[in-house]
């Protein structure tokens, strides 16, 4: 009976600790629309299941396919909204739309939609793109090289310090988040960093 009163305590520091160390976890980005009181659940940062990659690729091609001639320069899973796919797609001349997808990549749910923009936006956005040679799916393809088993909940075309870059937010099949930048003009994978 001493045993088992045992085994029931050791489960339960186990399963207190388990929590304690989930609620501590984060991204380590910060994000200004983020900055606002956080929800209860706030405190649980990874999805429960991340979605199958197949799912990001489709999602990333009806975007690209709503607006003619775009390329898709971000593309991100909407898990405090039922695991939407936020899209956003550039026209040759800079001027951004955003789609809301269905989270099996399959349906528009709003959009396209056009963004606000200046010129300085539309240039930098244009020239970002002039200096890539890697399509988000090459991008993805370099991802999951990386990451075996991965999902990927975000991918991004950003300019880091003067080099544009694809930005990825991946969890491997034990669900531990990376940070994965490729090179967007030489392919190279230049960041891999559990968060």
């Amino acid at each position: 009976m001493h045993g088992l009163v045992n085994g029931v305590r050791f489960g339960a520091v186990v399963i207190l600790v388990a929590l304690a160390l989930a609620g501590c976890s984060g991204s380590g980005k910060s994000d200004p629309a983020s900055a606002q009181s956080p929800s209860p659940d706030a405190a649980w940062s990874h999805p429960d299941a991340p979605p199958d990659p197949h799912t990001l690729l489709r999602a990333g091609d009806l975007a690209v396919s709503q607006v003619p001639a775009s390329r898709l320069i971000s593309i991100e899973s909407q898990t405090s909204d039922a695991g939407t796919w936020r899209a956003l797609v550039v026209t040759p001349d800079g001027a951004e739309q955003q789609l809301k997808v269905g989270s099996d990549g399959m349906a528009v749910l709003a959009g396209p939609t056009a963004t606000e923009d200046s010129d300085a936006d539309k240039a930098k956005r244009r020239a970002n793109l002039d200096g890539t040679q890697l399509d988000y799916r090459n991008a993805v393809n370099k991802v999951l090289g990386v990451v075996p088993k991965g999902s990927i909940t975000e991918l991004s075309l950003l300019d880091m310090n003067g080099t544009v870059v694809w930005d990825a937010d991946v969890w491997d099949a034990d669900l531990v988040e990376h940070d994965v930048t490729v090179d967007a003009a030489t392919g190279v994978v230049t960041a891999n960093r559990a968060v």
